[in-house]
Parts: C-alpha cells; sequence; structure tokens
C-alpha cells in the first residue's frame, strides 16, 4: 500500500463519527442498511450518506446494492493490512512530497 493510500484510509477513519460509524457496523457481525447504521449513530440521513461515502472511497466500507437497499459491511482485510502497516511505517524515514511549482501570473 503506498503513502497516498495509506493517508487516505487514515484521514477517513480520523473523524469520530466515522470511526464510530466503522465500529458499530463491525461489532454487529453482519450487513448493516443504511437506515441500520442510521439508526445505531444518530445523524441525519444525509449526513449518514457522506460518511458512508468517504468510507466507501477509502475502501473501508464495502457496499452491496439489492434493489432499493444498500448494504455494508467492514473490509476486515484492509483494517488488518493498515494495523499490520503502521508501526513499520510510522516509524521509517519520512519521504520528501513532490513541491508543486506556483505559476506566477503576470498581470
Amino acid at each position: 500500500m503506498d503513502d497516498v493510500r495509506l493517508l487516505r484510509v487514515l484521514k477517513a477513519l480520523a473523524h469520530p463519527r466515522r470511526f464510530q460509524m466503522i465500529q458499530e457496523i463491525a461489532s454487529a457481525g453482519r450487513e448493516l442498511s443504511c437506515g441500520d447504521v442510521q439508526d445505531s449513530c444518530p445523524m441525519a440521513q444525509p449526513t449518514v450518506s457522506h460518511h458512508l461515502k468517504i468510507l466507501v472511497d477509502a475502501g473501508l466500507i464495502v457496499s452491496r446494492q439489492d434493489g432499493k437497499h444498500r448494504y455494508t459491511s467492514v473490509n476486515r482485510e484492509l483494517l488488518a493490512e493498515v494495523g499490520a502497516l503502521l508501526p513499520a511505517r510510522a516509524a521509517a524515514a519520512p519521504t520528501r512530497p513532490t513541491r508543486r511549482r506556483n505559476k506566477k501570473t503576470s498581470g
């Protein structure tokens, strides 16, 4: 896993609500519908959808459509990979980010 992907996953987990959602879905031991997630994490439906999208985009949540319902489950393999990678990656020498050149405009 490259640094960009690792940081994307960690950033998604860093938000307290999203971390709570991961915990709720994982502790259920089964797929949860979006309504189930909303019931377990009292937030408005658009907020739940927003956070679920971020978790899906990071790969932390697997989402499946069944008719009108969307079901989610935790990507346990990815969590295990991040858990195994993090100690070594945190202790490694930092990599320098590439510097973006600012284009100066004349005006």
